[in-house]
């Protein structure tokens, strides 16, 4: 009877000893179940349904492939998106050269415009000078000596033809203020 329960003993240990190491033999890790066999490391790419039975692995329900081979579907599929990737970039590369060509063919353009306004406004600013003072000597030319003998009269008028070249001055000379729409 001793002999039984030692027989009995033994053949129980080994059973739990093998039905552990069954189930220990898969591991799931990322959402795969990895499976240890004979031949090598297995992945179930589909759903791993446990067995019942201590004894029995499970069932994969779907495609098991090597993990070698899965790193190398993995290693190809990354390579393909940092394609694509390299593709992407290289077309906002492009697409910010032309943008930054064009930005600099609008400064250079309103560089041109500012220089061209303000030699507008300076041109305006002299022919309006020009004009004043020439409009001044015709009347002092016109008005007859003895109201030009007045020097009171006199300093008036060039105070009056001073005060407005400062005004002219004042307001030409200023390049125009932008407008804000």
């Amino acid at each position: 009877m001793k002999t039984l329960i030692c027989v009995t003993t033994i053949c129980l240990v080994f059973f739990i000893v093998g039905a552990s190491s069954v189930q220990s033999q898969t591991q799931v890790f990322g959402g795969y179940t990895f499976i240890r066999g004979g031949t090598g490391t297995s992945v179930c790419l589909g759903k791993w349904i446990p067995s019942r039975d201590v004894a029995l692995p499970g069932v994969c329900e779907g495609q098991i492939i090597d993990v070698d081979h899965l790193a190398a579907i993995s290693a190809k599929m990354s390579a393909d998106r940092l394609d694509q990737l390299l593709i992407a970039l290289t077309s906002i590369d492009k697409k910010l050269d032309i943008n930054n060509y064009q930005t600099q063919q609008l400064i250079e353009a309103t560089v041109d415009t500012k220089t061209s306004i303000d030699r507008q406004v300076r041109q305006v600013s002299e022919l309006l000078r020009e004009a004043i003072i020439e409009r001044f000597d015709v009347l002092f030319d016109a008005l007859p000596e003895e109201i030009l003998s007045n020097d009171l009269f006199k300093e008036e008028l060039t105070k009056l033809k001073e005060d407005i070249l400062k005004e002219v001055e004042k307001h030409y000379l200023k390049r125009p203020k932008p407008s804000t729409k």
